[in-house]
């Protein structure tokens, strides 16, 4: 069976392109705008596809700033909001998997890892994720209500999608804050599933 998984913002506007392409396959965060250093101990301003080193820009994707264990700034909005009123498409990435017949997913998981080893959390940055599952006209999604810390086995565990059908998208909040001066490249993240 063949299978796709491809990579996007939350609003499904700029693909993240397979690492072993060379081009743009990095999703970076940074502070007020692209290139712009994030404070030790505070969360992102902005996320934008870039590339391995940070230093061309793409384009920008949704951003989510980590507010409490409940609520994020969405898109440097003033207030805050909980998790549950933040529709798929103000989610950071979408993972999105084709097959060529319909298939049910189950076990689906989003980790974060220092791109040597995946069960080796990320060098000096701090990485909380949520899933988000919510259609503008709902008033409250069925998504996490709280961030979870992802780190090597530290999986973020999604929602598993019974529905058979040939496309099956994830939605992921992401947020992450460094933990020490300098830049850090020794993240990447992670998804697996299984499907029947």
């Amino acid at each position: 069976m063949a299978t796709t998984i491809d990579w996007f913002g939350g609003d499904g506007s700029n693909e993240i392109v397979p690492a072993e392409s060379g081009e743009f396959d990095t999703l970076g965060f940074f502070g007020a705008a692209f290139g712009f250093s994030i404070r030790v101990g505070e969360f992102n301003q902005t996320c934008r596809v870039t590339n391995d080193d940070g230093s061309t820009d793409l384009a920008q994707i949704p951003n989510l700033k980590f507010f409490n264990a409940s609520g994020a700034f969405v898109a440097g909005e003033l207030l805050a909001r909980e998790l549950l009123q933040i529709d798929n498409d103000e989610a950071t990435l979408r993972v999105r998997m084709f097959t060529d017949s319909s298939v049910s997913t189950q076990n689906s998981a989003f980790r974060a890892f220092d791109r040597v080893d995946i069960n080796n959390g990320p060098s000096g940055v701090l990485v909380k994720a949520a899933e988000i599952i919510k259609i503008p006209s709902q008033g409250v999604g069925s998504g996490n209500t709280f961030w979870t810390d992802i780190a090597g086995t530290g999986d973020l565990d999604l929602v598993d999608q019974v529905a058979a059908s040939s496309v099956h998208s994830w939605f992921v909040g992401l947020t992450a804050s460094p933990q020490s001066i300098g830049e850090k490249t020794d993240l990447g993240f992670y998804f697996e599933t299984e499907f029947l």
